[in-house]
């Protein structure tokens, strides 16, 4: 009984602590952290793959258009994972920060 009320008791005393601000902001984070990491995997999820040789086994032509028909929108494909990617790596950066204040 003595050990169960001392157990208890190291429970209790972890749990005390208050909830402020920082810790507020440091959940809305991760949070942020979380939705533009889904986000990252679905865009990445869109992109074509760049096997360039893969066309000869189906017969396709290797014409102007063909060649550049999907490129404006992979190129912005790319441009966001970047982005989202830096967001990502900037706001990972600021949660570490604030966890050592």
């Amino acid at each position: 009984m003595n050990m169960l009320n001392s157990l208890m008791m190291i429970i209790s005393a972890s749990n005390k602590s208050d909830y402020t601000g920082i810790n507020i902001f440091r959940d809305i984070l991760v949070i942020i952290m979380v939705l533009l990491a889904i986000a990252e995997v679905v865009i990445i999820l869109m992109q074509k793959g760049t096997n360039d040789n893969i066309g000869v086994i189906g017969g396709e032509t290797d014409t102007y258009m063909g060649r550049n028909k999907g490129q404006n929108r992979e190129r912005k494909l790319k441009l966001a994972t970047s982005i989202i990617g830096g967001i990502i790596v900037v706001l990972a950066i600021i949660y570490f920060v604030l966890l050592l204040v």
